[in-house]
């Protein structure tokens, strides 16, 4: 969703209004950390004479504020997760007040529009009826809650919002409200629609406001008060933003025709004309006028109409007492309304992401391309390595003149020496497509994907898409290729879409309804002679499907030595491996089927990017226990109530190729959310121990002896060992929203654990702290080694933080990359908020220090130059004089 502001005249601001409720965006970046508020729910201007703020409330339980003329969050507020904090009301007046919380606790807060600091807080009175039936409204220093009760009456209670007293208690009978009805609040009208048994359609409103003596539910047959409609029977009913009580009612199925309902003193009136499904509308008072204003937004040009809302007569110019502006039958371009902000707040619910290397300059790929035209003969490679150096001369002498822009592509999209600049691709919830640059922040590109949602773990309730790398930019000319994989909204079959990550364009097929669930799907580990890696699909009936088709062939080839495995929530693993039928076509066969009998909550294999440098830890006796590595280890996460212990949370590591379980443990009164990390020969994970109510993060190392059983290739068949297992549990003083290890290219750094905390703090933990042979007492043999002493406490200092003091909210991953420095990995972490920042673990070995001090070493090798010439020369004339003698 974007919220876009615009610039405006005194006399813009309603019909600009209009536009805040229905848009959303931002494109800037701060050096390290961009902060978003979520998907909009409820929005009120300040209600301030000159009021530059506007309020809002959004689905992630945020309740903020925003620069009118900016776009930037005055103050920010992020309640409770889960149902305790979702915002169900908000309401502007001297105070901004918001109702949150579920059936057991809701909680009225009142907090100051300038800096939101919070004034006072008071739960409402538990009752039996849903909540989501609910509706409250604010008038003055009262605040009503209307409760619809099924087949019975309407309940309006009166509180007084600053203190939480009750001020009044009344019901109005409505016996033909059904649970399946539908409720709205607009000001202080309660309007309802419901079906009765005989198939009729009722329309009914109540003005909360009235007093007992006064209140009286108007209902009548939505058939007699519309007419000839073309209205099913399942209707649909949403309030029209603005200070006039007004309803639009449309088909629930799908019809474009809305209907809008006028709920004046007099009764509820129909506005003479249909709208259409595809504007925007909004109430105003102006000179005493009700005025409906309708907006339309194509391409730069909003289109406004305005009509008299009694009536429905169109308004070729409004007059207020700051206000004369025409609007013809209007339409009012971005000569009048010009856009200044933007918030992109999709980027608050990051679903899939991808660092991915720049291309290389025009310079570096003429001279890549020297090795592409072996057919041309000697002559013509000698003429293409002439042209390169011409060029690259060329661009040598613009540097040294100045001309930076010389140095690469306008875009400044190109590899630097260091590999430090990246793009980051991001897939959102929403179906919106980024690409970021990770040094600026800019938005690079962006597509919206229409009928995109990412699939959902039913057991934790997780939402997810895949995102494959294809192909590189390594293999110049080829370009860069990525393909996201997701499922369609209506029919929850797969679909996919290819794009090139640097432009967000598609390439070749682009977006593709595939007609089938997918149960699985995979990355061939072997690309085309275009050097493009295939992707297979296993759908619902177990067919197997590979895409593009160019890729089908290297499929065919690899067929025995691919394997898939599908991990279902009722604790059921399943091994399967290709094979090619009489006819040439790929089928897939089940080799393993794993029975856990709980359910499982995480599946977590090893990252495929990274390289195990060292194949053994040398101990303090100078022998070497070589680690167990396996690559087609994945560890397996369950948790299931048990009587006696309340919970069992097990880990199991499974060989995915062979079906054998390798490994398993158990918790008892232990249970999530899990954070898992797996990695090498080590699996680091948290868990919630239920017993002594704290955080506990568990780290196992496997290692095969000290001898190593194969010291080419791992086999998952014919290395049968079980291994060695040390396994240390230790106590982390905080609550963990997400864990990730450190990557590096080659694999020589030292990995630490990045561990995101509930206070907003991502720590870096070295390993040394979780390594599971911490002894409790220590031998000259470990402290030669490097082990130190356990301590059941992880330390969390202030100096490991590496977001220092820039809270993030609402942590939702990490994602590492490696760069082309050894020493340093890459780190964005999302959520809420988004935080990009570098880390060198082993300190950057490989980089001189800032404050290296080259005229001394310039010096001293100048210095040993000419001494070496000066002792040659003398060395040469001793060697002669030796001679004459």
């Amino acid at each position: 969703m974007t919220f876009q502001g615009f610039s405006r005249p005194p006399e813009c601001r309603y019909h600009c209004g209009t536009l805040y409720r229905f848009y959303w965006n931002e494109s800037l970046w701060h050096i390290r950390k961009r902060s978003y508020i979520g998907k909009l729910k409820f929005s009120n201007f300040d209600a301030a004479p000159n009021g530059k703020r506007v309020f809002l409330a959004t689905e992630e339980n945020v309740v903020a504020a925003l620069n009118l003329k900016s776009g930037d969050i005055l103050w920010r507020h992020v309640l409770e997760k889960g149902s305790e904090g979702v915002i169900r009301f908000l309401s502007v007046d001297t105070d901004v007040v918001t109702v949150s919380g579920n059936k057991d606790t809701l909680l009225v807060r009142g907090w100051d529009p300038s800096g939101g600091i919070l004034q006072w807080e008071w739960p409402l009175p538990k009752t039996d009826h849903r909540v989501e039936d609910t509706h409250w409204y604010m008038s003055g220093s009262k605040l009503y809650q209307v409760t619809p009760v099924a087949l019975s009456h309407v309940e309006v209670t009166a509180y007084n919002v600053g203190t939480g007293g009750k001020i009044s208690a009344h019901s109005v009978p409505a016996k033909w409200i059904a649970d399946t009805s539908k409720c709205i609040l607009t000001t202080s009208y309660l309007a309802c629609v419901s079906t009765t048994i005989d198939g009729k359609t009722l329309f009914g409103v109540l003005d909360v406001m009235d007093s007992e003596e006064e209140a009286q539910f108007w209902s009548k047959p939505l058939s007699e008060f519309i007419g000839k409609t073309p209205l099913g029977p399942t209707v649909s009913v949403e309030p029209v933003p603005g200070p006039v009580p007004a309803v639009i009612m449309r088909e629930a199925a799908g019809n474009n025709a809305r209907y809008l309902v006028y709920l004046s003193p007099k009764g509820p009136q129909l506005f003479p004309k249909v709208l259409s499904d595809y504007t925007s509308v909004v109430t105003v008072v102006l000179e005493g006028q009700h005025v409906l204003l309708q907006a339309s937004h194509s391409a730069d040009v909003v289109e406004i109409t305005a009509h008299v809302l009694e009536t429905g007569e169109t308004i070729s110019e409004l007059v207020g007492s700051t206000h004369a502006f025409p609007l013809g039958p209007s339409s009012l371009t971005a000569a009048v309304c010009k856009l200044v902000w933007v918030r992109e707040e999709a980027l608050s619910s990051i679903v899939a992401v991808e660092m991915l290397e720049l291309p290389v300059s025009d310079t570096d790929a003429a001279i890549e391309q020297e090795f592409d035209h072996k057919e041309t003969g000697i002559l013509g490679m000698f003429v293409h390595r002439i042209s390169s150096q011409i060029i690259q001369l060329r661009s040598s002498l613009m540097t040294l003149l100045g001309d930076r822009m010389s140095e690469g592509q306008s875009s400044g999209l190109v590899r630097d020496e260091f590999g430090l600049h990246k793009i980051i691709v991001a897939a959102t919830a929403s179906g919106k497509l980024f690409g970021i640059d990770n040094l600026s922040g800019e938005i690079l590109w962006q597509r919206r994907l229409e009928d995109a949602a990412p699939f959902l773990d039913q057991t934790t309730d997780r939402k997810h898409m895949v995102l494959y790398i294809q192909r590189t930019t390594r293999h110049f000319p080829h370009p860069a290729q990525c393909l996201l994989l997701f499922q369609d909204k209506n029919t929850g079959k797969g679909s996919l879409f290819v794009f090139n990550p640097f432009t967000g364009q598609p390439t070749n097929e682009g977006l593709v309804k595939l007609g089938f669930r997918i149960k699985q799907s995979s990355l061939l580990h072997q690309p085309n002679k275009e050097f493009l890696r295939g992707v297979l699909l296993l759908d619902d009936s177990n067919n197997i499907h590979v895409f593009p088709e160019s890729t089908r062939e290297v499929a065919h080839n690899i067929a025995a030595s691919t394997f898939l495995f599908t991990g279902e929530n009722n604790g059921t693993l399943t091994g399967y491996t290709l094979m090619l039928s009489p006819s040439e076509h790929l089928l897939v066969t089940e080799v393993w089927k794993l029975h856990i009998d709980q359910p499982t909550i995480e599946v977590v294999g090893k990252n495929p990017m990274e390289r195990v440098h060292s194949q053994g830890r040398v101990l303090g006796d100078r022998s070497v226990l070589y680690k167990y590595v396996n690559p087609n280890l994945v560890a397996v996460v369950t948790q299931a109530p048990d009587p006696l212990h309340k919970y069992l949370l097990s880990i199991f590591l499974v060989d995915v190729v062979s079906g054998a379980v390798v490994f398993s443990v158990v918790h008892k009164r232990a249970k999530g959310p899990v954070h898992l990390v797996h990695s090498e020969n080590w699996l680091v994970y948290s868990l919630f121990n239920d017993k002594f109510r704290r955080t506990e993060v568990v780290a196992l190392e496997l290692y095969e002896g000290k001898t190593q059983s194969n010291t080419t290739a791992f086999s998952s068949v014919l290395s049968p060992i079980q291994p060695i297992v040390d396994r240390q549990a230790f106590i982390l003083p905080a609550t963990v929203e997400a864990m990730k290890e450190t990557i590096t290219e080659k694999g020589i750094t030292s990995k630490h654990i990045l561990v995101a905390l509930s206070t907003g703090g991502v720590v870096e933990l070295p390993w040394v702290f979780l390594d599971p042979r911490r002894p409790f007492t220590l031998t000259p043999e470990m402290r030669e080694e490097g082990v130190i002493p356990y301590m059941p406490e992880l330390p969390i200092p202030s100096e490991s933080i590496i977001n220092y003091n820039q809270t993030l909210m609402r942590i939702q991953g990490i994602h590492t990359s490696p760069s082309g420095l050894e020493s340093t990995s890459l780190v964005l972490v999302y959520g809420l908020d988004i935080f990009y920042t570098r880390v060198a673990p082993s300190k950057t070995f490989d980089v001189l220090k800032e404050d290296f001090d080259y005229f001394l070493i310039t010096v001293v090798l100048t210095a040993l130059l000419l001494a070496s010439y000066v002792t040659k020369k003398l060395s040469s004339k001793k060697a002669l004089k030796q001679a004459w003698k």
